[in-house]
């Protein structure tokens, strides 16, 4: 059996090669069926668009659990943000929920 795949935005701030999903406060991100084209991406990005370097991913559940690390993004006041995987997190910010376990 297939597993479902769906799409999601990703953003990279400042083309800094740490990519993870967008989303909101919640960890909640948008996602469909289908791919997000440039101008969806760009419509629901904003002007930060340009800083972020949107693309569109397919993942399945297992691979969205896999983003699980939640970074807020000043650009909107701390609403939205981007979850990245453990490997994606910079450094300082790794060292600091380490010692929040």
């Amino acid at each position: 059996m297939m597993k479902e795949r769906r799409w999601f935005v990703t953003v990279d701030w400042c083309n800094k090669d740490r990519r993870g999903i967008f989303c909101n406060r919640a960890g909640q991100a948008s996602s469909r069926e289908t791919e997000y084209n440039r101008e969806e991406m760009e419509d629901m990005l904003g002007p930060f668009w340009l800083i972020l370097a949107p693309t569109s991913i397919q993942l399945t559940a297992d691979e969205l659990a896999e983003y699980k690390y939640w970074r807020p993004l000043a650009e909107y006041c701390g609403e939205f943000g981007i979850a990245s995987k453990v490997e994606d997190v910079p450094i300082r910010v790794a060292e600091q929920l380490a010692e929040e376990v």
